[in-house]
């Protein structure tokens, strides 16, 4: 199911880092779907992207757009195009990411599943409602995925873009210029070598804001590899609401001895 992280014999071995890096993928628990074959781009139509640097002014611009507040929550569809398969996996759901409380993602189709991530532990529910939770303290190198995994997410919903170079090397890229809101792309390849085994490159797709990202398990001029795309829709701000903090109340029974 995961070809690209059993290949890693690190993370073979450390069972907390390696669902840390599954929640990244956020691929978990997936089944094929008809899905045509043209809704993944090819690994190359990212290669000029990540030929081009990022610079301090196109960063700063790119995190004013992306800022939706401490809190945003939306839907989205994740299409999944393994090397062994030949039909793309397909789930879709929606999340809530709040600055304080963490980020919850909920898969309502095929089945339902829920996954929190909050203060460096990684809540998951099946579908039997079966609950487990695995911290991210277990080893010095997961607890460096526990902290990067929020910062990712803080840059891609709240606009924290300049935080991402400590651990990135960033690529911008301008696709549709004549667009009144600016189509871009930003390219993430990940500096920590045992990061970059899990995912070797990501990139987020947007304009006025985030619309996609997409996880490469090559680089962008490698094909056939694996390839995992995110549509977000439907994002808003506000408060959380009593149904959605009681969702993250289940992080806190769960973390209990």
């Amino acid at each position: 199911m995961n070809s690209v992280l059993a290949k890693s014999s690190v993370l073979a071995k450390n069972p907390v880092l390696t669902k840390c890096a599954l929640f990244l993928c956020l691929a978990f628990a997936l089944i094929s779907l008809p899905l045509k074959a043209e809704t993944l781009a090819a690994p190359g139509a990212y290669q000029t992207l990540f030929s081009q640097s990022a610079d301090t002014a196109q960063l700063v611009a790119l995190s004013q757009k992306l800022n939706l507040g401490e809190t945003v929550r939306g839907h989205f569809v994740q299409s999944r195009q393994l090397k062994v398969l030949k039909k793309p996996l397909i789930s879709q759901g929606q999340f809530i990411f709040d600055q304080t409380q963490g980020l919850i993602w909920q898969q309502i189709k095929p089945f339902e599943s829920l996954l929190i991530l909050k203060d460096k532990q990684l809540i998951q529910r099946d579908s039997q409602g079966r609950v487990q939770v695995s911290k991210a303290d277990a080893s010095a190198s997961a607890a460096a995925m526990g902290d990067l995994l929020p910062s990712l997410v803080r840059a891609m919903l709240g606009g924290d873009i300049s935080g991402l170079s400590e651990n990135f090397e960033l690529h911008f890229l301008i696709t549709d210029r004549l667009s009144p809101d600016g189509q871009w792309q930003l390219g993430l390849t990940p500096k920590d070598p045992l990061m970059k085994k899990a995912i070797a490159n990501m990139v987020l797709e947007g304009s006025d804001v985030l619309q996609s990202l997409v996880l490469l398990s090559a680089a962008p001029n490698v094909t056939p590899q694996d390839m995992t795309r995110i549509d977000f829709s439907a994002l808003s701000q506000g408060t959380l609401s009593e149904t959605e903090l009681a969702q993250y109340a289940l992080a806190l029974e769960a973390s209990k001895p």
